[in-house]
């Protein structure tokens, strides 16, 4: 007999803690026409500007080559310092050719955990069909959900886009957004990037970000320790002078355009850069997608939070995959403490956003009555409420 007493077994799973989250996982595909001694193609997973450095894309690379690849890698990092970004450089010259390619196709695979894509021309492509373009994302983002696999988008850089642009709003493609916000600064150091678009910019401003929050939000929800106690969370870094002001991709100012203009962009599915008159800052404007405003998926977020909901409900339930339930002796259907069970099993996921505030509310149901076999699958009818999202307050204010 030993003095020990009292014996006690440390618990574990009582806090609900999750896995790591995945949801500041970016990728950055980059066309860069020179030859590379980093193997064209290849992920390369960066945690800070240093590693990308360290693989010879530096400042002086961008000088060398007229290109913006450690810029935009340097604006990821800068806008979500905690992020991660998987960077691919590439030789073929658009994302059609990119994302058609077997390679491309074998990367996401393997590399399930990235939420979104970014991909940059660094050049003026002749003659580029901007809509082949966007449909052969769509079709990349469709073919990984076959498999499983949930991309929540892809940043398209749109260069030279002017407030005259087309309506990408008639497309179905509500997984891909298009580009147009330019740092006027950037936009001015070479010729070559007259017409450049912000994508390492827009990929870090949601990598900082819940994936309910939206992209144009003035400040955020979790800011980085070096930001946080500051009222906002723009563009802007004053002392290293970027996004004291914003331009289109065309180098248009956006502070030229009107009111019914910038509205226009935004219905037609671009995403750019302003400020509000009077209140210090650059922001985005949101992220609309190029599928129909009448969309629930035509925002960003909106797709983020359904992809997230949609992944946590399938990787609760798959254990129980061809698992053994008990069924009523007497209806032959599926028991109700096994339905009970299993609805437990697909809320927790649910209850986990709900608890970190990236949903309102949900509801999982598993019908009664039910007979499931290797023919006949089990129904789950589930729902999550979004939370509101306030694009303009109306004050009516009265002199008394």
């Amino acid at each position: 007999m030993s003095f020990d007493g009292v014996i006690v077994n440390k618990g574990e799973g009582g806090l609900n803690r999750t896995e790591t989250s995945t949801d500041a996982v970016m990728a950055l595909v980059a066309f860069v026409n020179d030859p590379l001694t980093n193997t064209p193609d290849e992920v390369i997973q960066l945690l800070s500007v240093l590693d990308a450095e360290a693989l010879g894309f530096d400042a002086a690379y961008d000088a060398n080559e007229a290109v913006l690849l450690h810029h935009h890698i340097s604006e990821f990092f800068r806008l979500a310092p905690n992020g991660t970004l998987k960077l691919v450089v590439t030789e073929k010259t658009t994302a059609k050719l990119f994302f058609e390619s077997a390679q491309a196709k074998a990367e996401f695979r393997a590399h399930t955990d990235v939420k979104r894509i970014g991909f940059v021309y660094n050049a003026d492509v002749v003659a580029l069909d901007l809509v082949a373009e966007i449909n052969a994302c769509q079709l990349f983002i469709n073919n990984l959900f076959a498999d499983k696999i949930y991309l929540n988008g892809i940043y398209l850089e749109a260069r030279n886009i002017s407030k005259a642009a087309v309506t990408r709003r008639t497309l179905s493609a509500g997984k891909v957004s298009l580009v147009i916000a330019q740092d006027p600064a950037i936009a001015s150091l070479d010729a070559a990037y007259s017409h450049y678009a912000a994508v390492g910019s827009i990929l870090g401003m949601r990598a900082v970000r819940k994936v309910n929050e939206n992209l144009g939000s003035v400040d955020i929800i979790t800011k980085p320790n070096a930001r946080k106690g500051e009222l906002t969370y723009p563009l802007t870094d004053s002392l290293k002078g970027l996004w004291l002001s914003a331009a289109l991709s065309d180098g248009t100012p956006v502070s030229s355009l009107t009111d019914v203009e910038k509205r226009a962009l935004t219905a037609n599915g671009y995403i750019y850069a302003g400020s509000f008159q009077g209140f210090a800052g650059v922001y985005l404007n949101g992220e609309p997608t190029c599928t129909n405003i009448s969309s629930d998926y035509s925002t960003g977020e909106n797709n983020g939070v359904w992809d997230k909901a949609a992944l946590g409900i399938r990787n609760a339930l798959l254990p129980k995959v061809r698992g053994w339930f008990q069924r009523d002796p007497v209806t032959g259907k599926l028991k109700d403490t096994s339905i009970t069970s299993l609805e437990n099993i697909g809320k927790k996921p649910l209850q986990a956003m709900l608890v970190a505030a990236e949903i309102s509310g949900y509801d999982l149901v598993i019908p009664a009555g039910q007979n499931p076999n290797d023919q006949t699958p089990l129904l789950v009818k589930t729902t999550v409420t979004l939370g509101a999202i306030i694009h303009t307050f109306e004050v009516d204010l009265s002199l008394n």
